[in-house]
């Protein structure tokens, strides 16, 4: 398969300027790296030229895909029939750019200014990666934008729908264990995701959830229930008052806690914490759970086992965190996940985050300024051939830290590692890069092109409003209207 991309040769000098230019702030500072090879007007026109509509994008991607879980990577894995997959989203603000269409409003993470509300304006860009065993790495398979008219869970099935029927990329020899934050725990992902068979979703549920256990009896009129007990995600049993929404009334409700359930399994592990603090983990299960079916999307036949996890101070026995994590367990193959296997999984879904601020920090990813959202698609995709190139010079990369930081603990003994961070890796990739033969990269000579003439006008771009998402309530009355 070869690689059928339009300006290929400044789309790698863009790609190793992009993974080692310490300097740059901007993605037209990446011109002044060594290894770039170009003018600073290439820039732009490589990331236009990358693809021209969704369906070249959808090519490229899987293009992207195939050299990147290569057979040499699926090695890598240390033959393991475990493939840790982690599934979020983050905001790419673009609160100044009113000539691309389609903004919505979405959240942001640590709001500094208090009693500012945490959203802005711009897209949310769509993450499934995949965890490799050695290091805290996080790889993208895929990168996709959210459209305005879905969710971050529709879009993530989309991606795995592409991802799993793909044959070439070999993730059908794997049982995926995809792990997700609460925006997915509901039955709007776990549904539909409930049919790939070598898939299991390690959603966490919010707390305070209403969960129902399986029935066995029938219904007074003989139709078999599906129903049976209630139960709510909280430690304790407890009264809660709610008013009603339309008299303002109060009234109580008993939330009976899940931990009056009693558990299939519980286990109990050791662990300490980076700074060597010793903790003991305690984590219960219940098997064969159901929440309840909406909007269509049906969970009466796709039970889930869920998991509770408190950790503790090994030393005091004081809880850690005020409440208990909870992690449903949902796929056709939930029985060969065990409790402890569960909880070791979900730990790797945080390694996202940091890829995600890492992607934002240094390799631009929500830098890149333009009027044409075909080509910000362009740019977000591009995020990930960087972060695999940057994974492959890990082991081959000599980090050599500053003087004045070869005495951080990060930093120390870097020698015996297997692999190193991204952070470092990439300190240590513009001097492995400049060992390679830049003849391959080098542009051709060519003739200039035809400037901009003396008093030609550029026609005026569009201005876009920014575009509200409609809530669940419209949603039900627009499908109605097209089955009508």
């Amino acid at each position: 398969m070869s690689l059928k991309i339009r300006r290929r040769k400044a789309t790698v000098n863009l790609l190793m300027a992009l993974a080692s230019c310490l300097e740059a702030r901007s993605p037209t500072e990446l011109s002044e790296s060594p290894l770039y090879q170009y003018e600073y007007g290439s820039i732009s026109k490589a990331v236009a030229d990358l693809a021209h509509n969704s369906k070249e994008r959808t090519e490229v991607r899987s293009l992207f895909r195939h050299y990147c879980f290569s057979p040499h990577v699926r090695d890598c894995l240390s033959n393991s029939t475990r493939l840790i997959l982690q599934t979020d989203t983050t905001a790419i603000v673009k609160a100044h750019s009113p000539t691309l269409p389609n903004r919505t409003y979405v959240p942001i993470p640590n709001n500094k200014v208090k009693g500012n509300k945490p959203i802005n304006i711009g897209y949310e860009a769509s993450f499934i990666n995949v965890s490799m065993p050695q290091g805290k790495w996080s790889l993208p398979l895929d990168i996709d934008r959210v459209q305005p008219n879905e969710t971050a869970s529709q879009r993530a099935l989309s991606q795995l729908q592409a991802l799993l029927g793909q044959p070439q990329l070999g993730l059908s020899q794997y049982l995926c264990l995809n792990n997700l934050d609460s925006k997915y725990g509901n039955a709007a992902y776990l549904a539909p995701a409930f049919e790939h068979d070598n898939l299991v979703n390690l959603a966490r549920f919010r707390s305070g959830m209403k969960v129902w256990t399986k029935a066995i009896e029938c219904n007074d009129t003989g139709a078999p229930k599906v129903f049976a007990e209630k139960y709510y995600l909280n430690f304790d049993s407890k009264y809660k008052t709610y008013k009603h929404p339309k008299t303002k009334l109060p009234h109580q409700v008993y939330q009976r806690s899940i931990f009056e359930l009693p558990t299939d399994d519980y286990v109990t592990m050791q662990s300490e914490t980076k700074s060597g603090r010793a903790l003991c983990i305690h984590i219960w299960r219940w098997n064969e759970l159901l929440i309840r079916s909406k909007n269509g999307n049906n969970m009466k036949d796709k039970p889930f086992d869920l998991i509770a996890i408190q950790l503790k101070d090994a030393k005091t026995d004081e809880v850690i965190f005020k409440r208990p994590m909870f992690v449903a367990i949902n796929g056709k193959r939930k029985s060969e996940i065990e409790s402890k296997e569960g909880y070791q999984t979900y730990r790797k879904r945080y390694d996202i985050e940091p890829f995600m601020r890492f992607s934002k920090q240094h390799l631009m990813l929500d830098k890149f300024q333009t009027p044409d959202v075909e080509h910000l698609d362009n740019w977000l995709s591009l995020n990930q051939p960087v972060m695999w190139l940057l994974w492959a010079a890990a082991k081959e990369a000599a980090f050599q830290p500053k003087k004045w930081r070869q005495y951080l603990p990060e930093n120390k003994n870097t020698q015996e590692r297997a692999v190193l961070s991204p952070t470092q890796t990439r300190r240590a990739a513009e001097k492995l890069f400049l060992t390679f033969d830049p003849s391959p990269f080098k542009p051709q000579k060519s003739k200039k092109g035809r400037p901009r003439q003396k008093g030609e006008k550029q026609n005026q771009r569009i201005r876009y409003k920014v575009v509200k998402k409609s809530t669940s309530k419209e949603k039900i009355k627009l499908k109605t209207e097209k089955i009508e």
